[in-house]
């Protein structure tokens, strides 16, 4: 099960939403822009990589609020050296338009900032608009690659359906080339 993990930066402090692919909000925080809050985001990441099996992700999403978000993202980029979850930064204008669209189709009230984030990422956004995510495209090929390997196997599958089934076979593309 993916975790997405919102981010909304205040001055001097962040909210985190921790919700999964359901849309259940499984843990919420708010820490401290210093050491200390710091430190507590490290631990929570440990924990949260935990509940993540070899095929998903840890996405974690920060609102761009004029340069507040830098200190979150340094820190999700050093923690990404260890434990690789994915971090990308939303501009306002992105999630503000995803917010009025969810309220248009699901009839939502008022979320949190960090929840709002959270279901950004947990229905795709990064994926349609990685490029103004101020993210190196790494973590999208990442992605890009194991969906493909689920798909190419996924096509195996109904290839030996269609064979149990003595219908005609094609070749099904190899994993050769796809790291």
């Amino acid at each position: 099960m993916n975790l997405c993990v919102g981010v909304d930066i205040s001055k001097g402090y962040a909210d985190f939403c921790v919700t999964d692919s359901d849309g259940n909000v499984r843990e919420e925080h708010q820490l401290d822009d210093t050491r200390p809050g710091h430190d507590r985001i490290r631990e929570l990441v440990q924990g949260w990589i935990k509940t993540v099996s070899s095929n998903e992700d840890l996405l974690v999403g920060i609102e761009a609020t004029g340069r507040m978000e830098r200190n979150w993202l340094d820190l999700f980029e050093q923690i990404a050296d260890k434990t690789e979850p994915e971090a990308y930064c939303a501009g306002p204008l992105i999630l503000r338009r995803f917010a009025e669209q969810q309220r248009l189709h699901a009839g939502r009230t008022d979320r949190t900032g960090a929840q709002l984030m959270a279901d950004y990422l947990r229905f795709g956004g990064v994926e349609t608009d990685s490029e103004g995510t101020g993210k190196s495209p790494q973590p999208g090929l990442r992605t890009l690659s194991r969906k493909t390997k689920e798909l190419i196997g996924r096509a195996t599958e109904l290839k030996n359906e269609l064979h149990a089934l003595g219908g005609p076979i094609q070749d099904v593309p190899s994993m050769s080339g796809v790291t």
